[in-house]
């Protein structure tokens, strides 16, 4: 039986599908992989990619930052702070946004929020690169 899962953020609901053979995410500890009857869970989300392994093996890969992922009995529900799928982004505008928080980053040493949204710029990046 594969897993349903649902992928909200504060504004919108990202992703529903009930056919994933396997979720990958990056919670703050580390990678982990979620398949059918695994055990429930709860991870903390960091900035990374999240694939979606779907049946017939089609592959959906999101960028995420922030929020959490909860599994119980072959349910996936990810509340992110911020989901983008690969057709959202805009890759020219992403790049010129990396170079302009980089060379911000320089002038403000300890600029957590820039950090953040860098990080999140190279992740909405290297999700529309795969």
């Amino acid at each position: 039986m594969p897993l349903t899962v649902q992928i909200v953020t504060p504004e919108r609901e990202v992703v529903v599908c009930d056919d994933a053979t396997l979720v990958i995410a990056r919670g703050i500890e580390g990678e982990v992989g979620i398949m059918p009857g695994h055990a429930p869970l709860l991870i903390a989300l960091s900035v990374g990619p999240l694939t979606l392994v779907r049946e017939g093996d089609r592959r959906e890969v999101l960028a995420v930052d922030g929020g959490f992922l909860q599994v119980s009995r072959d349910q996936v529900i990810v509340l992110a702070e911020y989901a983008v799928l690969p057709s959202e982004i805009d890759v020219g505008r992403t790049e010129a946004e990396i170079a302009e928080l980089k060379s911000r980053l320089l002038a403000e040493a300890e600029a957590e929020d820039l950090k953040k949204r860098l990080a999140r710029a190279e992740a909405a990046y290297a999700v529309a690169r795969m």
